[in-house]
């Protein structure tokens, strides 16, 4: 017969009574077979419990059970039923924050979110395109230039700053249709030295994938599926 004070505790009861075999005949009742995989096989306490007592039946009377063992064996029984318990309410609480996490995630479909691309479509309801650029301490200026699907040069404009909103007019102040435009940054430094500069511009959000591999990311145009970070600057 196993001692319940043998050092492996719990592990002595579990492999002298954990079969299907030995619970039979000891009369203890086979758990159904879903309720144990949604338990985890011996982790019920009942379970644990009539284990016990069907060893406490059988022990050696020159040898009878220390009370100090008992009491050990039954925080542990605590201690599991506490466990289960908050291993329940952590689950409950990352459904409840997947949930939301996608609620808040759908909102940004049809937003924009600036990329580095040099290419931006306007659409009809768009007042103005947004570019950001990081231009040189040496620059001695810099500017950028705006052509059509066609690759005609529509528009010209100097830039004072990383920041440029175009207002979809051309040179001549006039109104240019929706479609794709492509934009060109430069700087001229003070030898006279042209260099391209790399751009940002917005870029539609097409979808959202909650919970994948990489987490929660965003489909975007032209991009693919870009994680979703704190870094990302979605706009309107």
């Amino acid at each position: 017969m196993a001692n319940i004070s043998d050092s492996k505790g719990l592990g002595g009861l579990i492999s002298q009574y954990g079969t299907d075999a030995a619970k039979s005949k000891a009369g203890i009742e086979k758990p159904d077979v879903s309720k144990a995989e949604e338990a985890g096989a011996l982790a019920d306490q009942n379970v644990f419990l009539k284990l016990y007592i069907e060893q406490l039946k059988g022990q050696d009377p020159t040898s009878p059970q220390d009370a100090n063992d008992m009491v050990a064996q039954m925080s542990q029984f605590s201690s599991l039923e506490r466990l289960t318990s908050i291993s329940d309410q952590l689950e409950n609480m990352a459904t409840s924050l997947t949930s939301n996490q996608a609620l808040s995630a759908s909102t940004l479909v049809g937003k924009s979110i600036l990329m580095d691309g040099s290419k931006a479509k306007v659409t009809e309801g768009l007042e103005s395109v947004q570019l950001r650029t990081v231009i040189p301490e040496n620059s001695q200026s810099a500017s950028v230039k705006i052509y059509d699907v066609d690759n005609r040069l529509v528009r010209t404009a100097a830039l004072s700053s990383g920041e440029f909103k175009w207002d979809k007019l051309d040179d001549d102040g006039n109104p240019l249709p929706p479609g794709e435009y492509r934009f060109a940054a430069s700087s001229i430094n003070e030898k006279g030295e042209v260099s391209a500069l790399t751009t940002q511009l917005p870029t539609r959000i097409q979808g959202v994938t909650i919970n994948g591999e990489n987490g929660t990311v965003l489909n975007v145009e032209n991009h693919g599926k870009i994680k979703l970070t704190n870094e990302l600057e979605i706009l309107g």
